[in-house]
């Protein structure tokens, strides 16, 4: 949690309000415009930015008690680590503070559409907002209201919490997250067009088994769609195309908010695989990765998503951390076979840092470290950690008996700024079944 702001106001503020032992002022001065009020060091708001979350009107004249209330406002937003106020020569002062944790909003399950149009319409009410927020304050509790009221406005009377949580979405971000705890919010029913009579009852069977699920706002939609290729693609209808949209309205009960979607498939036709076109100057050989592809089980996946997971995987028992493999696809018409190229970026070489041993006793520390042969330096093989522990109970009898009481997990840290890779394996004592 952030802590909270510091707020000050300057003791030489009532220097600048009216006393009744001052002598009258003549008419002509008191109708004077005031001094304008100024804030100082936070150039990422504007002027009037700063002045609408302060409660403030440009040229106004502050008593005391108006001075503290416009600074605990600020303060209050949670955008700021600091909130001071002075008058100067040129008038009054607020001296800003920003706060260094402000962290993106996330939409977890509100069935709202996030993007630039949702962005405007929270700027319009809380200036201060350019897409972060703090952890806290009354502009995040704010922004929770307004989506509930948003949701109300679609007949849905919802429950809206605020926390921040890490590891969402593929790169693990920290942000503050939205959901809706009440009711429940799942994916309706599912409208379907351009399904041949030859996958019609795959692709119904999908769709039950679709429906009824947790709603996700920025996933869901990505999930059916992938969802559908995959039914397809595992059929051989390798130029499919999926279109999936939400449509209105949502469907609101007591107990549940369903959103019905529809799905526009464009099967394509059937597609046999022809040749995967892998790079002759690649830095992993063709060898190496049928190599790797000969250890799966026969009928584990799809040819090509199988020879794509073993370019990845004998990439990175090179070092090869940050690979990227992309296919481009050529289709046959006449002959309806489809063929791959692909193009593999391989990224920088990652070397082994150090191994930790976590819950080991000092004895089996000592065993499992004579056994462990990546030295520091050494380009660093991620098959070599995975397969580790079942190395070591298969070489060493006494490590074998006791990693049988315990269970045995590992963490490989790749540091993308050294290009090291610090491992740890961790050893919890396994759950004894009673007697």
């Amino acid at each position: 949690m952030n802590k909270p702001a510091v707020l000050i106001a300057a003791s030489l503020l009532l220097c600048s309000l009216p006393s009744h032992s001052q002598k009258k002022v003549p008419p002509a001065q008191r109708k004077a415009q005031a001094p304008s009020i100024r804030f100082q060091g936070a150039p990422e708001y504007t002027q009037e930015e700063l002045l609408a979350a302060a409660g403030l009107k440009p040229n106004v004249r502050l008593s005391a008690s108006e001075v503290k209330a416009r600074a605990k406002q600020l303060n209050d937003t949670g955008f700021f680590a600091e909130v001071r106020f002075s008058n100067d020569s040129k008038g009054p002062l607020f001296t800003l503070t920003p706060s260094t944790q402000l962290f993106p909003i996330h939409l977890d399950n509100l069935p709202l559409q996030p993007g630039k149009e949702l962005d405007l319409k929270l700027r319009a009410l809380f200036p201060l907002y350019h897409g972060l927020l703090p952890a806290n304050g009354s502009v995040l509790e704010g922004i929770r209201q307004t989506f509930e009221e948003m949701l109300a406005a679609q007949g849905v009377k919802a429950t809206v919490k605020a926390d921040l949580t890490s590891g969402l979405g593929p790169k693990k971000i920290t942000a503050i997250n939205f959901t809706v705890t009440s009711p429940a919010v799942r994916i309706g029913p599912i409208q379907l067009s351009g399904v041949s009579a030859a996958m019609q009852a795959r692709a119904d069977g999908l769709v039950a088994g679709q429906t009824g699920n947790e709603f996700d706002t920025e996933n869901s939609a990505i999930g059916l769609q992938h969802a559908f290729e995959d039914l397809y693609q595992d059929q051989g209808y390798a130029a499919v195309e999926v279109e999936v949209a939400e449509i209105e309205p949502l469907i609101v009960t007591d107990q549940a908010v369903d959103i019905p979607y529809k799905i526009a498939i464009r099967e394509g036709g059937v597609y046999k695989l022809g040749a995967i076109d892998y790079p002759a100057d690649a830095l992993v050989s063709r060898a190496e990765v049928q190599k790797v592809l000969s250890k799966y089980p026969a009928g584990s996946g799809r040819p090509l998503d199988l020879f794509l997971l073993a370019v990845r995987d004998a990439y990175h028992a090179r070092g090869y951390l940050d690979c990227d493999v992309s296919s481009h696809v050529s289709f046959n018409e006449a002959t309806h076979i489809v063929d791959y190229r692909l193009d593999v970026a391989p990224g920088p070489l990652y070397r082994m840092g150090a191994v930790e041993f976590d819950g080991a006793p000092n004895a089996m520390a000592v065993r499992l470290t004579r056994l462990w042969k990546m030295a520091p330096g050494d380009t660093f093989d991620e098959s070599y950690v995975s397969s580790f522990a079942a190395f070591a109970q298969k070489k060493d009898k006494s490590l074998s008996k006791w990693m049988l009481t315990v269970i045995t997990t590992y963490d490989a840290k790749a540091d993308p700024a050294t290009h090291q890779v610090n491992c740890i394996f961790h050893f919890a004592k396994a759950a004894q079944s009673g007697r």
